[in-house]
């Protein structure tokens, strides 16, 4: 998965669901995303599939069950779409990226506690 490859909304639903079972058939997913049947299986048989083809995902037929695994963890694609951002919205700066949070309206008051003692943690570590 490069760093420029977006996921959409739908893939990341896709993806908790998989990260939380390990493996799933698409009807899992299907069951687990969209219990009100929100979106149709075959949508969501055709992005999983799309995923395989992205390598984000690997399928296996085990009889007559196509069953998916993550190919990507968590943490790895959550480090990929915030360099992708980071890269296009803030000309790679992460930086830039902290100053646009801190300065936005959407920190708490214990966000922002909670991002000091982070900043104090990273310093300590670096000496």
């Amino acid at each position: 998965m490069k760093a420029n490859n977006f996921l959409s909304k739908i893939e990341w639903q896709i993806l908790k669901v998989v990260w939380q079972k390990k493996q799933v058939s698409v009807r899992e997913v299907w069951d687990e995303a969209y219990p009100n049947a929100e979106k149709a299986y075959t949508t969501i048989q055709t992005y999983m599939d799309r995923m395989v083809e992205k390598k984000v995902l690997e399928k296996e037929k085990i009889g007559m069950v196509n069953f998916y695994r993550p190919l990507v963890t968590e943490k790895l694609a959550i480090n990929r779409a915030t360099e992708s951002l980071v890269s296009r919205a803030f000309d790679g700066s992460f930086g830039m990226l902290a100053e646009f949070l801190i300065d936005s309206r959407f920190l708490t008051r214990e966000d922002l506690d909670k991002i000091k003692k982070m900043i104090e943690q990273k310093k300590e570590e670096k000496q």
